[in-house]
């Protein structure tokens, strides 16, 4: 018996959630290919890989893509991620596994052929007709009506929950992305902004050696400037570790070399905070994949209860049975040799009621406890809607306070500074404390947006959709137009060769 998926299963293989464009893979790893990369990788042992052995050169990591090259934004970045991720790919072949899976438990099992031989006429079976020297039998186990159909049902469930398992690697891989991006951007930001104040700096110096060749001040006004100068060029060295460290976990998220140059286009990964809560919770319902795929757990579950009932039902075998019967050895002597044909129908006595009602019970305890499952996981959600929310909230009063209010007015300050620094009205420590502490806001305004980004791209992945797709400021808002993101398939590596037909089908 063949069933093909569902409908629902083979929109969710289709659709694109998040909408980067990935489309439905046309290319598969070739197993082979697969296992013996594998063996060559695990029985060479390290010190036979020299710099320029073709093995070594193998188990390198991708260089960056030249669509990468240069300021990229996050969705470029994102797509990559979707697309080449191995724990995003591991996810889709599960699904494809579990889909392989169908066909399997819908079909009958195989038929059972058995043959009697009697070697002699002495001890073998003698019928009036003659002796029969051998005896065929071909059976057939069919089960109660229905139980195929429960099981491929059982099946796609299964399937179901993978998908949900699939869309949630796509929300993690997402999320690290965004908040790797963000990291990205703060670290290239702050180098930005040091290097402006490097040029500063330089300028407080030939300011001071002015005022120093004229007498105005003394020779520490130049060295206090050209220390304030070394100590920023020690900053750059914590800085460039960070865009490092940025960019390999970028690297790692792609499936890329760590080498790969990447940069952000220096535009703040914050965006508008939402204010609704509890459009946020509804939204989550609607669109978080652990939830979906809790429900369709319990929904798998609800089957096995049928499948459990259906036990107290007979399995019905069916055979047809051949016997050659010949006249050679017979002790009958009216025998005329004619072959016996029989039919017979078997089936099983489901009579222990103790065994079929504790696998009833059993999936029932197991329906349950799912359901309690799910009731806990939107309860985690809640907590963590609102958590995230909260932060997300005073990140951007703080920042909007620092960009509004704080920054302006120190910049205000640094500039009456220089400007008294020149005449003379002030010393220059005075100068440096003021031009510090626009240094320190200025870098603390790219953190707290970095931050804030992240907590954005946190609170997206708790709800399970792109907030900027689904603005929570519209009382029109309908939570049905949410576009779960456990509809999106990665691509897979681009190795092997295609889809046969029947795996294009999804292994129906």
């Amino acid at each position: 018996m063949r069933r093909r998926w569902s409908a629902g299963m083979g929109t969710a293989l289709l659709a694109s959630g998040f909408g980067w464009g990935c489309a439905l893979p046309g290319t598969t790893p070739d197993y082979a290919e697969v296992a013996r990369n594998l063996h060559n990788a695990a029985i060479r042992p390290p010190h036979a890989i020299g710099p320029d052995d073709p093995m070594a050169i193998a188990l390198d990591p991708n260089p960056a893509p030249p669509e990468l090259a240069g300021p990229r934004p996050v969705d470029d970045y994102i797509a990559r991620a979707l697309a080449e991720n191995r724990a995003v790919q591991a996810a889709y072949f599960n699904v494809k596994a579990l889909g392989h899976r169908i066909p399997q438990v819908t079909s009958l099992e195989d038929p059972v052929v058995s043959n009697t031989v009697y070697p002699s006429g002495s001890n073998g079976l003698q019928t009036a007709t003659g002796f029969v020297p051998w005896n065929v039998l071909v059976a057939q186990q069919f089960p109660w009506f229905g139980t195929l159909a429960l099981r491929g049902e059982a099946a796609e469930k299964d399937v179901q929950v993978a998908i949900a398992e699939l869309a949630t690697a796509q929300l993690d891989v997402v999320e690290a992305v965004k908040r790797a991006y963000a990291d990205l951007y703060a670290n290239e930001q702050s180098a930005r902004i040091l290097e402006q104040n490097r040029e500063l700096v330089e300028d407080f110096i030939a300011i001071a050696r002015i005022q120093y060749e004229s007498g105005q001040t003394s020779q520490q006004d130049v060295l206090s400037a050209e220390v304030a100068l070394a100590d920023l060029d020690r900053e750059f060295v914590g800085i460039r570790q960070g865009i490092e460290s940025a960019r390999a976990d970028l690297a790692e998220l792609m499936h890329i070399t760590p080498e790969a140059p990447l940069q952000t286009t220096l535009v703040p990964p914050a965006g508008d905070v939402p204010g609704q809560i509890d459009r946020l919770y509804r939204l989550a319902v609607a669109s978080r994949p652990e939830l979906k795929g809790r429900l369709a757990a319990v929904a798998r579950d609800a089957v096995a209860v049928e499948l459990a009932k259906k036990r107290s039902a007979p399995n019905v075998t069916l055979g047809f049975n051949y016997g050659l019967v010949s006249e050679e050895d017979s002790v009958s002597p009216v025998a005329n040799g004619n072959d016996n044909i029989g039919l017979f129908v078997g089936f099983n006595l489901p009579i222990y009621r103790r065994k079929i009602d504790g696998a009833i019970l059993e999936a029932q305890a197991r329906a349950v406890a799912d359901a309690k499952l799910y009731d806990a996981e939107r309860d985690g959600i809640y907590r963590e809607l609102k958590d995230l929310l909260s932060r997300a909230q005073a990140q951007r009063e703080t920042l909007d306070l620092f960009q509004e209010s704080i920054l302006p007015r120190a910049r205000d300050a640094l500039d009456i500074a220089v400007t008294d620094y020149q005449a003379g009205r002030v010393d220059f420590l005075t100068l440096i404390s003021a031009w510090r502490e626009v240094l320190q806001i200025e870098l603390q305004v790219a953190r707290f947006e970095a931050e804030l980004g992240k907590s954005l791209a946190s609170l997206e992945r708790a709800v399970g959709i792109q907030l900027r797709d689904h603005p929570l400021d519209q009382a029109s808002m309908d939570v049905s137009d949410a576009r779960p993101t456990d509809e999106v398939p990665p691509p897979p590596p681009p190795i092997g060769g295609p889809f046969s037909e029947e795996e294009a089908e999804g292994g129906s």
